[in-house]
């Protein structure tokens, strides 16, 4: 006989899968608050593309080869956003050469195409974080996901514990469009699920969980009060009533320092925070817990308080990973060479 720890176990398994989504392209300029990020994309694409201007192409991403994710940017490979100019969807796009791109458009454009990337935690993986993490907070509070891709975190986080609200922040249109729609599927797994239960149920019966005892069943009903997504920019997501802030933040390595500088200035006093891969160092984050890579996830997670009154100035940025340049560039033509075969 299901009970409703069984459908609240459904529901978190109807999350699942998302790694596997279909990438849409990015087909009009403005689609992303990002300044010319679709032209200067497509004049990189068509270096890529083209054997004759590989040289000039690995010139120019050579003095930045140590904020790539991975060798070559994914934006301008297959499986990036970037449209064929066949798929190209704008009649007042203007195509720019690679010699019209400054190195500073060129570096920004590696970091935002970097943020760009879409990964998540598996569903054991985000048992782990909770199991850790909740029983450092308090019943209700805010949840706050930046960069929330297609919702999976914000929606387990509903589900996971008695957060007030849990409220998710996406730049990539397409992903937070696919966030409202898994949730409003994930509504109606709810309630064909809870219709289906021979036992009655109270509001008010809990869900004995290994980290709360605190999830009610009304938390469960709650959902569509509970949990939000806005398409935005994460550096302009209110974060001022968050009790969690979490950050999927693998990608995010050459502007962690100003998301830790946000935080230290927006977010209240003793709110939680967590990041992976990328630590965070400011003065007004207290580093509580760093669980190695493959305790909790596959990589570093670590867990900050945010502590001291503020406001903070800005810190400035670590020192920027540098690659064997030689090795970079040997990988890069390989990379080249295999995709133009």
């Amino acid at each position: 006989m299901e009970s409703v720890l069984d459908v609240r176990n459904n529901m978190l398994l109807s999350l699942e899968g998302g790694q596997y989504h279909v990438r849409e392209k990015i087909k009009q300029s403005g689609t992303l608050p990002y300044s010319d990020f679709l032209s200067i994309g497509l004049a990189l694409k068509a270096c890529f593309n083209n054997p004759a201007l590989h040289d000039q192409l690995i010139a120019r991403l050579k003095p930045h080869a140590g904020i790539i994710i991975g060798v070559l940017p994914p934006g301008i490979q297959s499986q990036g956003l970037l449209p064929t100019p066949e798929e190209l969807a704008d009649p007042n796009f203007k195509p720019l050469q690679l010699q019209d791109i400054s190195d500073e458009q060129l570096k920004q454009w590696i970091i935002d195409d970097g943020s760009l990337v879409y990964g998540e935690l598996t569903s054991e993986e985000l048992h782990n974080y909770f199991s850790e993490v909740c029983p450092l907070l308090q019943p209700g509070g805010h949840f706050v996901d930046l960069g929330s891709g297609l919702g999976k975190v914000v929606m387990t986080a509903g589900l996971n514990f008695p957060f007030d609200t849990c409220k998710g922040m996406e730049i990539v249109p397409y992903r937070h469009r696919m966030a409202f729609e898994r949730f409003v599927n994930l509504l109606k797994l709810a309630q064909a699920s809870f219709n289906q239960l021979q036992t009655p149920t109270q509001a008010e019966d809990k869900l004995q969980l290994p980290w709360t005892s605190d999830l009610q069943v009304q938390h469960l009903l709650h959902l569509p009060k509970r949990v939000s997504f806005q398409l935005g920019d994460m550096f302009t997501c209110d974060v001022s009533q968050a009790s969690l802030v979490f950050i999927y933040s693998t990608c995010f390595g050459s502007f962690i320092h100003k998301l830790a500088h946000k935080l230290a200035n927006e977010a209240p006093e003793g709110c939680l925070i967590t990041t992976t891969t990328y630590a965070m160092s400011h003065p007004g984050l207290a580093l509580i817990k760093h669980f190695p890579a493959k305790t909790v996830a596959w990589t570093d997670v670590f867990v900050y308080k945010r502590v001291g009154a503020g406001p903070w100035p800005e810190m400035p940025s670590a020192a920027a990973y540098s690659p064997n340049l030689d090795e970079w560039e040997a990988k890069a033509r390989a990379l080249l060479q295999e995709a133009n075969a």
